[in-house]
């Protein structure tokens, strides 16, 4: 006969106990919350009552939240429960909500929860890939490929220097399964849309907690326009530096399409959104998302370096791509336009445009 679990058996007891002294309607959700059960367990509803009672507040509620998710995801539920992560989102926002600073105690927790985040994100990208084999079995080695990346990404996060790397990285995985979907869309039975959804959602909270627990503990800044200014700038130079590296880079690749869509997230949702905070003098929200805006054009660089590596069915495209790119940014220092081309990308953009074309005509001469 199978034996009940110990810790299950000593909770049903008291509940038992205190029930039949003081009445179940009270004393069972308290109990029951003390258990600490997950959404999966036939008696989570009865916690979530137990915090209602006890009037648990938000930043122990976001806490609570993520815990759940987290042990979810890593018992491969995690594409299932995907209320509980909009539970914790909304909490999130609640405690951080970007306009005036969050108690530094909650930045505190936000910080030593920025490797769990990533790692949450690679283990539902396996979840889903698991899935999607069952439903594509021709495809089953492309996706294994797939899956190998993410084992990798989870080793970089184990090392400090690499860690960027692992979060550009599964940018570019995102990419690739899309890219799957995209080929077989109507034969896949697995809840892709949610999954989409999901990661989307966990973008936001990497975005989130990274800007709070920079702006507020690593380089704490001034909330003044100089400080947004600064940060206007930085993010000015680094979208012309992809913007020119991406110019001549190879198209129909995972890498040329990664970087597009993280080009357009940080100027659509990020940069464009913080120059309208700035406008109407709101210089915290300002700040939080500028910060957000170079976080994706870190990641589209990161991807353009590492593309030869990451990318192996086009690793001779993205060689040669590179050797070029090296070429004409040195030869743009060189001339002194280097500079005048990361202050003001659309007055020189044609040129950097026309250069390419120049060096990449000649390369076809050459061969």
């Amino acid at each position: 006969m199978r034996r009940l679990d110990q810790k299950g058996v000593a909770a049903l007891a008291v509940v038992i106990v205190i029930a039949a002294s003081t009445g179940a309607a009270v004393a069972t959700p308290v109990i029951v919350d003390v258990a600490d059960v997950d959404p999966d367990h036939p008696l989570y509803g009865l916690e979530r009552l137990g915090e209602r009672i006890r009037m648990v507040g938000d930043d122990d509620q976001m806490r609570e939240r993520w815990g759940e998710y987290a042990r979810l995801v890593d018992r491969g539920k995690g594409i299932g429960y995907k209320k509980i992560l909009e539970e914790f989102v909304e909490k999130m926002h609640a405690v951080a909500p970007g306009d005036v600073e969050a108690e530094r105690e909650e930045i505190q927790w936000m910080q030593g929860q920025m490797l769990g985040i990533c790692r949450v994100q690679l283990r539902l990208s396996k979840e889903l890939c698991e899935g999607l084999k069952d439903d594509l079995p021709e495809v089953s080695e492309e996706i294994d490929r797939i899956c190998n990346e993410i084992e990798n990404c989870e080793e970089w996060l184990e090392v400090a220097e690499l860690r960027e790397n692992a979060r550009a990285r599964l940018r570019l995985i995102r990419e690739k399964i899309e890219n799957i979907v995209r080929r077989h869309r109507a034969r896949i039975r697995r809840p892709v849309n949610i999954y989409f959804d999901i990661d989307n959602m966990l973008v936001d909270v990497d975005v989130t907690v990274n800007i709070e627990v920079d702006i507020t503990i690593v380089r704490p800044i001034p909330i003044v326009a100089q400080s947004f200014e600064e940060k206007l700038n930085e993010f000015k130079n680094l979208f012309a530096e992809v913007q020119a590296m991406l110019e001549g880079a190879p198209e129909n690749t995972h890498g040329v399409r990664a970087v597009r869509q993280l080009v357009e997230v940080a100027t659509k949702q990020y940069k464009d959104r913080a120059v309208t905070a700035y406008e109407g003098e709101k210089l915290r929200r300002a700040l939080g998302l500028i910060h957000a805006a170079i976080m994706p054009l870190r990641n589209a660089k990161l991807i353009l370096e590492h593309a030869s590596e990451w990318e192996p069915e086009f690793t001779g495209q993205w060689m040669q791509w590179r050797e070029r790119w090296q070429e004409l940014k040195q030869e743009l220092i060189e001339e002194g336009a280097w500079e005048n081309i990361l202050e003001n990308w659309e007055q020189f953009a044609e040129n950097v445009r026309q250069r390419w074309r120049e060096k990449l005509l000649g390369n076809l001469r050459g061969s």
